[in-house]
């Protein structure tokens, strides 16, 4: 019985070495932005009693300040004419992405830094996304973004797409 209280002692002692070892400085962040995004992702949608079809009909007409990323694009075993793609969006501030439908190329996005405002046909008010939130494009979703603040916005955007 002793053995195994002194073993104990010694698996607490060295368990708080290791603890005052990760400690970060005060001028450190505990969690990286992108993991604390994926780890506390939750989808936004169009808050309760505000949904209205055809609610809004078009944003902006041209996309701007917004660059793309193919990373990677897997071929659905069920269809060869058809992959799931992954990208990163990268979208300046004062940046837009036009408005689209998704009648044909469904998914979702994930807000990984920044923040986006999106305006959706299903939607009377347009809807903030930040870091951690995750928009679903079905087959009913026509939308458009603008990036309002001052900082550029991440997305990473998945969706069922031609080959």
């Amino acid at each position: 019985m002793m053995r195994v209280a002194g073993t104990f002692a010694a698996l607490l002692t060295l368990g708080a070495c290791a603890t005052m070892e990760r400690v970060l400085p005060q001028d450190e962040p505990r969690i990286d932005a992108t993991l604390e995004a994926i780890q506390n992702a939750r989808v936004r949608e169009c808050p309760p009693g505000r949904r209205l079809e055809n609610a809004r009909i078009g944003s902006d007409n041209e996309s701007r300040g917004v660059t793309g990323e193919e990373i990677a694009l897997v071929p659905l075993a069920s269809d060869p004419q058809r992959g799931v793609r992954l990208r990163r969006l990268t979208i300046a501030p004062g940046g837009a992405i036009a408005w689209h439908a998704h009648d044909v190329n469904q998914g979702m996005a994930l807000i990984v830094s920044g923040e986006m405002v999106e305006f959706r046909n299903s939607c009377m008010d347009e809807i903030r996304y930040r870091a951690g939130d995750v928009a679903r494009e079905d087959a009913d979703t026509a939308h458009g973004w603008r990036n309002e603040s001052n900082e550029p916005a991440v997305l990473l955007v998945m969706q069922v797409v031609a080959r």
